[in-house]
Parts: C-alpha cells; sequence; structure tokens
C-alpha cells in the first residue's frame, strides 16, 4: 500500500501527459461530481479549489440517488476507479437524459461499458491500485477534462507546478508521515483531525485513509463551523482525545482558528499534534497534506500489526449492496 503512494508521482505524470487529450462540449452552470469513498472525495477537492479559483460550482453526490436539480446546465462526473461502484452506477443512470453532458472516470468496469453504450466522454485510470491510493490520477485527469473543455479550475501551468512540488518533497512528506504514525501510535483516545475552511476535504480524506487503513475510528473538526456546535462537546467530553492540527501556515485567519481549537482541546487534556502543509498553491498544500495522512496511516497499521489493503466491512456491505438499495 505504502508503494501505492510513493508511486503518486508516476500517476501525476501520466495525468499531465494526457492533459487535454479529452473534452467535452457543452454551455454549463454546474458541475456535479458522482462517486463514492476515495473516489467521491475527488469532488471534494474540485469543491474546495473552485471556491478558491472562482470556477463553476461543483457539487459531490455520494449516493445512489440522482438530484431533482440536474437539468441541461448540469456537467455530471461519474467517478468510480473499479466502474462498479453500486451507488454510482445507480447515480449515473439516473442522469443520463437529463444532465448537459456526462462523462466516466474509472479503471474500466460496467460504467466503462455504460459510457461506451451511449457515447459518454471516457477517461481511463491506470489499473492496479486500490481506488483511495489512486487520488492523483482521478483528480488531475478531471482538473485536465475541465481544463480542456473551458471550465477552468486549475491550468496546466499550475497542474504541473504541483507535480513537481510532490516529486521534489516526497522524502519530506515520508519524514514527516513516518512522525505522525508514531506520534498517534504512542497516545491513547479518539483520533481527531482538526483544520479550518477550505482544508477540509484534506480532513475527510485523512479520516477516510485511517478508517481504511488503520482500521480506528476517526473525528474530524473544521473550523470556524466546529465553533457553533462541536466545540460544546469538549466542555465535558469523558472520552481521551488525540488531536492531529492541520494547518495551512500562509492562511492567517485558518491559523488563528486552530490557535483557538487548540486551547479547547488542551483544556480537555487532549495529546495534540500540529502538521503544518508544504506547498504554495491550495492544489500542492491539499496534495502534501494528502500524501502524509495516507503515508501515516499505513504506517500506522504496520505498527499496529494491520494489513491496511484488506477492508472486511466493506466488502460484507458489497455483498448485501444490490438487495439493500432495492428495500
Amino acid at each position: 500500500m505504502e508503494e501505492m503512494y510513493r508511486g503518486w508521482v508516476e500517476q501525476l505524470r501520466g495525468a499531465l501527459m494526457e492533459w487535454g487529450r479529452y473534452r467535452i462540449h457543452g454551455v454549463f452552470n454546474k458541475i456535479v461530481v458522482l462517486g463514492m469513498g476515495g473516489s467521491g472525495i475527488v469532488g471534494d477537492f474540485l469543491s474546495a479549489l473552485s471556491m478558491i479559483h472562482g470556477g463553476l460550482p461543483v457539487f459531490t453526490l455520494k449516493s445512489h440517488v440522482s438530484p431533482g436539480f440536474i437539468d441541461s446546465g448540469t456537467l455530471a462526473i461519474s467517478v468510480s476507479y473499479s466502474g462498479n461502484t453500486r451507488e454510482t452506477i445507480l447515480a449515473t443512470m439516473g442522469v443520463l437524459g437529463r444532465a448537459g453532458g456526462v462523462a466516466v472516470v474509472s479503471s474500466g468496469g460496467y460504467l466503462r461499458e455504460l459510457a461506451l453504450k451511449h457515447g459518454i466522454p471516457f477517461i481511463p485510470l491506470p489499473s492496479g491500485l486500490a481506488p483511495r491510493a489512486s487520488l492523483p490520477s482521478m483528480l488531475f485527469k478531471i482538473l485536465g477534462l475541465l481544463d480542456s473543455s473551458g471550465l477552468r479550475i486549475v491550468g496546466r501551468g499550475e497542474a504541473e507546478e504541483a507535480f513537481a512540488f510532490i516529486k521534489d518533497n516526497m522524502g519530506g512528506a515520508e519524514e514527516e508521515a513516518r512522525r505522525l504514525a508514531e506520534w498517534i501510535n504512542s497516545v491513547q483516545g479518539l483520533l481527531v483531525i482538526a483544520t479550518h475552511t477550505p482544508l477540509e476535504p484534506l480532513a475527510v480524506r485523512g479520516k477516510n485513509e485511517f478508517n481504511e487503513n488503520s482500521k480506528i475510528p476517526v473525528k474530524v473538526d473544521v473550523a470556524p463551523e466546529w465553533m457553533h456546535n462541536d466545540i460544546v462537546g469538549y466542555e465535558q467530553p469523558g472520552i481521551p482525545l488525540r488531536v492531529v492540527e492541520v494547518v495551512d501556515p500562509s492562511d492567517r485567519v485558518g491559523r488563528g482558528l486552530v490557535e483557538f481549537m487548540h486551547g479547547v482541546y488542551v483544556e480537555t487534556g487532549a495529546s495534540t499534534y500540529r502538521l503544518a502543509l508544504r506547498g504554495g498553491t491550495l492544489l500542492e498544500k491539499m496534495m502534501y497534506g494528502s500524501l502524509v495522512l495516507g503515508l501515516a496511516s499505513c504506517r500506522l497499521a504496520r505498527l499496529r500489526g494491520i494489513d491496511p489493503l484488506e477492508t472486511k466491512s466493506i466488502k460484507r456491505y458489497k455483498e448485501s449492496v444490490d438487495s439493500l438499495l432495492q428495500a
């Protein structure tokens, strides 16, 4: 699993080589990303990047139900690494004939067949990866598709800079991941990933990585929304906490918000670890943070004697998904 994360440089290189190869035609006023788990989080990343760069609004649908607001102004992007995610297949079928444009991103499976059958643009992903480890390919191929289609969120120049940054900082990310994993393993309590907007997608992805790879429950706290609800839950928490504070050092307001959170955590007796994101752009910072958290979750799994690739519970759910969604 760790080797898959170390392969992110090659994933980024491959996606950049295909930049401009795929495009979709139409006039759109919104983008809807259909996807679950490690595929769905790509929509959250696109939404955060679009919010900062001023692109079209991006909505992420992590469900089997297609929303009623899908119309001719909607570009729907169906993302499933395997191409066989049942919820995403149902949601994609629900937008056909309603959305102004549809594109499929997968390594194959039923969604590839659906795309070929309906003449939908199909963007292939490299095979042989765990879905959650294929973030660079999924994200950068969609960014390339949007850029080529006149719907730019991130241009090729910024994407190439992010590639060079990750390549140059792979060693630093591995060292940070080692320290983080060893710290988590050395303290007790519910793991909390705390951050500030617009980094919520990164915190959620980190939660998912520790869920799947390390097999532990994780809570996500995001300021400033945290100050209006979660904060009260820390008045009498009743359980020990270990908090990873993820901060963009260049965001003065974000730093201040997390410092306030830190004070509350310390009052509860929580152990804290500060992860300061490296990078010059939001894309670089989110990719660096994703790499560190992903590698740390794998190292923590090793420290706990657990196979990070195995996901028994998800397999059990997928064996029942058809009957559950038809109930």
